[in-house]
């Protein structure tokens, strides 16, 4: 044991482990296994009732209670569950310590399918039987919350990209938090943080939220974002005899409960499943506790393995329920390692059953046809979804962060051990002097220090943290480059932001460029005020003359294109310059309405080809005009002229729900495809403005979950320009094509398309669906599994003005070394084969 020798465990508890009846006002103690060693986050609860606490990771726990009579339930996977009786009288406090001892299983007689290779199936066929009566019998609930995160680091890089990484091995973040959760059937939560504490940060808010915590095994299927899009197979899914294989390891008598004991098998090594043991509840069907480990194998992302235990218990009218849930994680990847945990405690439950308990009690246990027959309860004790249960999922209290140490003291259900009370200490204590001047800036001194990686890759950030502001350069890759327009340039691209409280800054961003060959300077400036973010309010205004390519979404990289022209002898950019004002607003209407805004004015001005330079340009090869070449318009030079643009937009995500934090508003992943509206007119006559158009266009964008197959992302976009039309080429509708082997696997790109040739005044149609199979191609191929890599598939199609039904199709590997990407695409027109190609870039 760390704490206790187990003769001293024995001498103080030994009057209260024979079962006698206590008197204690604050129960405390410690709970041990059959070694005497600690037994962490062991759920100890009142008999009856979700009032209860865990155990710490050294085993220590505390309990307060109001005066009365209790049984106090010691509870731990795989281990025989105790029962103390306490009465709690005002004024006394008593140790109680407990040793659990492994569960003592037996065999017993089940009655086996011919099918059927061990007596589990028969557990877990009517598991399944009965998992869609178990996921639906809660109409709503409420309960009270408690999450503690500690990550933890043993081993960190001396630099990421030249940057040093500014933590330190130990623990790197502890946070607490506590929310009273609800829920209504099937989907609605609704979350209010009320406390919220974060180790040496006492500004900042815990990023806990229970309602995505919590894990339901009773679905098919489990979604855990940032580990995987393609989720994992719960061991009694409807489909589960697919994936798994069982074995009855025995069975134990909880009270009037027969628990089953049944390991999880699963059939193949990488399938998306969980290894190790569910405990499922004789009769009932339901789950009594889980112990399940995914391993990396499993295709997840970022840690090395996740084990889940949660613990569950009967509650009113024999509903079980949760009451704690913890997970373990391992991390390895970039040169970090270390582990970490997330626990939670549910306490104080309030359930509205599903069904009249009369009519379930009849049934054996009802199959999927009977659920839905099934007489409803007729009691509600919650309100409707619609005055309580709206898009914000969770909200945290404006003082949730400013808790003093008697508060947490009290309220949590889990002790600190010694370890995370140091941390809270030191770095609560050093949070002062960390807030200084001279602390800020002595830490200033080494992450401003210059290297070549910053230099030429990753480029150089100046930090003053004190003043919270900082300037950032961009790298030389992208300072230096090359064009047959302006022959050698140096584009220095500048940002200097400041930060204020509340998430509120400004950033400007000058910039200077100059072009050796045509011997013109350029110069803009931008200033962007971001001063609401729980609207995402923003204000921007922009200057200068510079140059621009003619498509502004920029399709083609600067440095990318400084290679291509200098090795490859293609000049792929082609640029005009722009004297111009444009000022910008942006801001959210009402929840899922996102408004932006913008007005310029704009003096244009054709520019030519002034350097001819390649290195291993082939020398019947002729540089192309810098006019682009275009099916719709024969001649895409132009004459200089003006134009005033104003540009609206409509984003409109449906159903959008979200986080109400006390600085800012975060959205959450939607379920429901988001749509954009834009209209774009050239106002004739305005400032002396050439142009006269209209361009109308709507979007529609969404991501399909696939389950075990993956993740799809679609985008459709049609627009067409009405009326007449004076509009000079890059007023066009341009689609960003590709002609290099870098390519930004982004929605609305085409990886095969010319850049210029099919841009149009005509109406258009593109449709673009990207599916990641996320594992389930590569899984099933021995030699590749290992690497975990990952499929992925796209469609690209185009009809617009001059070309009918253009298609790209790709198919290629993503997640090497991580973050690389790297397809195969060929296209066709109508039926007509175009070109074939490979594509890399990032592909995270």
């Amino acid at each position: 044991m760390t704490k206790f020798s187990f003769l001293a465990f024995l001498i103080v508890g030994v009057s209260l482990l024979i079962g006698g009846a206590s008197y204690a006002q604050s129960i405390k103690g410690i709970v041990i296994d059959e070694k005497g060693e600690p037994l962490p986050f062991t759920t100890i609860y009142v008999g009856g009732t979700s009032t209860g606490v865990s155990t710490n990771q050294d085993g220590d726990y505390e309990l307060s209670l109001a005066p009365g009579p209790y049984d106090i339930v010691f509870q731990y996977v795989g281990y025989k569950r105790q029962i103390q009786e306490v009465v709690v009288i005002p004024g006394k406090t008593y140790m109680l310590n407990v040793q659990l001892l492994p569960e003592a299983y037996q065999l017993r007689e089940v009655v086996v399918n011919s099918k059927d290779r061990d007596p589990a199936y028969a557990v877990i066929r009517e598991a399944i039987r009965k998992r869609k009566y178990h996921l639906t019998e809660v109409n709503a609930f409420s309960c009270r919350v408690y999450i503690k995160g500690n990550q933890h680091l043993d081993d960190i890089p001396n630099s990421v990209l030249g940057y040093t990484v500014p933590l330190d091995t130990g623990i790197v973040y502890l946070s607490e938090s506590v929310s009273d959760l609800s829920y209504i059937y099937p989907d609605k939560y609704s979350e209010r943080m009320i406390s919220s504490r974060v180790s040496g940060q006492s500004k900042a808010f815990s990023f806990n939220m229970a309602s995505e915590m919590y894990v339901n095994f009773y679905n098919n299927l489990l979604g855990m974002e940032g580990l995987t899009e393609r989720g994992f197979v719960s061991p009694i899914a409807s489909n589960a005899f697919f994936f798994y294989d069982y074995k009855l390891r025995g069975a134990f008598q909880e009270g009037d409960y027969l628990i089953n004991k049944i390991e999880v098998i699963p059939k193949r090594a990488n399938d998306p499943v969980f290894s190790g043991f569910i405990y499922i509840v004789e009769d009932s069907w339901s789950i009594h506790s889980i112990d399940l480990v995914l391993p990396q194998k499993k295709q997840i992302e970022f840690v090395d393995s996740l084990r889940i235990r949660q613990q569950y218990a009967p509650l009113d009218q024999g509903i079980w329920m949760m009451l704690s849930q913890r997970f373990d994680f391992r991390i390895g990847a970039f040169g970090f390692h270390g582990n970490g945990y997330f626990v939670g405690v549910y306490s104080n439950y309030k359930i509205e059953p599903r069904y009249k308990l009369d009519a379930v009690n009849k049934l054996t246990g009802p199959t999927v046809e009977q659920v839905d027959t099934l007489p409803k309860n007729d009691v509600k004790l919650f309100p409707k979804p619609k005055k309580s249960f709206g898009k914000e999922v969770l909200v945290i209290e404006e003082d949730a962060n400013k808790r003093e140490d008697v508060y947490w003291e009290k309220i949590r259900p889990i002790p600190l051990n010694d370890y995370e009370k140091k941390d809270y200490k030191i770095k609560d204590s050093l949070l002062v002097i960390k807030e200084s001047k001279p602390f800020k800036d002595s830490m200033d001194d080494k992450r401003n220090n210059l290297n070549l990686v910053k230099l030429f890759v990753s480029g150089y950030r100046y930090n003053r943290s004190y003043k919270r502001d900082f300037l950032s350069f961009d790298p030389l890759i992208k300072a230096i480059q090359y064009n047959t327009v302006e022959g050698v340039v140096t584009n220095l691209d500048v940002n200097y932001t400041r930060y204020y409280e509340n998430n509120k800054f400004y950033r400007i961003t000058p910039a200077v460029r100059y072009g050796f060959s045509s011997g013109k300077l350029y110069g803009r400036l931008g200033a962007t005020y971001y001063y609401d973010p729980k609207k995402f309010s923003s204000a921007q205004v922009d200057f200068g003359q510079f140059v621009y390519q003619f498509n502004q979404a920029d399709p083609i990289v600067s440095y990318v294109n400084t290679a291509e022209t200098l090795v490859g002898g293609r000049n792929l950019i082609k640029l005009f310059e722009k004297t111009y004002v444009s000022t910008r607003y942006r801001t959210e209407l009402w929840n899922g309405v996102l408004f932006t805004g913008r007005f310029s004015w704009e003096k244009r001005v054709q520019l030519y080809n002034t350097s001819f330079l390649s290195i291993l340009k082939e020398e019947n090869r002729i540089f192309t005009p810098n006019a682009p070449k275009n099916l719709e318009l024969a001649d895409t030079s132009f004459p200089t002229h003006e134009a005033a643009i104003v540009d609206l937009s409509i984003i409109y995500h449906p159903g959008q729900r979200y986080i109400s934090r006390p600085d800012q508003k975060v959205l959450l992943v939607n379920k429901w495809p988001s749509f954009t509206f834009n209209y774009v007119k050239g106002l004739n006559g305005l400032l002396g403005s050439d142009v006269d158009y209209d361009r109308v266009s709507a979007k529609i964008s969404d991501e399909i979950s696939q389950g075990l197959f993956g993740m799809g992302r679609l985008t459709l976009e049609s627009g067409f320009f009405p009326g007449k039309k004076v509009a000079y080429f890059m007023d066009y509708r341009q689609f960003n094509g590709n002609a290099t082997l870098y390519a930004r696997f982004e929605p609305g790109n085409f990886q095969l398309l010319d850049y210029y040739l099919y841009s149009s005044l005509k109406p258009y149609f593109m449709g673009q669906y990207e599916h990641h199979f996320d594992g389930f191609i590569v899984n099933k191929l021995p030699l590749l599994r290992k690497t975990k890599l990952q499929a992925v598939g796209s469609v690209n199609y185009l009809r617009a003005g001059t070309v009918d039904n253009y298609v790209e199709i790709g198919i290629g590997l993503e997640h090497i070394l991580k973050i690389l990407r790297v397809d195969f695409y060929t296209s066709f027109i109508g039926r007509e084969h175009q070109a074939i190609g490979f594509k890399g870039g990032l592909g995270f």
